[in-house]
């Protein structure tokens, strides 16, 4: 039976790892962060309308503060 198990366990541990790892990236806010300094640099540089720009810096803002919520539930978790 303990054969059995083995694959199993294995395949579990991929899974962990992939689950690990997508967290990982969902809650990188360095790539939103970089979006948002482009951003700023199309509206000094005149390339983006205010428009846009606010409809887009609205966006990505509310992006970090669910990476920050999601951050702060999983130290949350770790601390309990």
């Amino acid at each position: 039976m303990g054969l059995l198990n083995a694959p199993l366990q294995g395949l579990f541990f991929v899974f962990r790892e992939i689950a690990d790892r997508a967290e990982e990236e969902l809650n990188d806010d360095g790539p939103v962060r970089n979006e948002l300094m482009d951003l700023y640099k199309c509206l000094e540089a005149g390339t983006v309308s205010e428009d846009d720009f606010s409809r887009r810096d609205a966006e990505l803002v509310e992006r970090l503060e669910v990476i920050e919520r999601r951050k702060k539930r999983r130290h949350g978790h770790g601390t309990h």
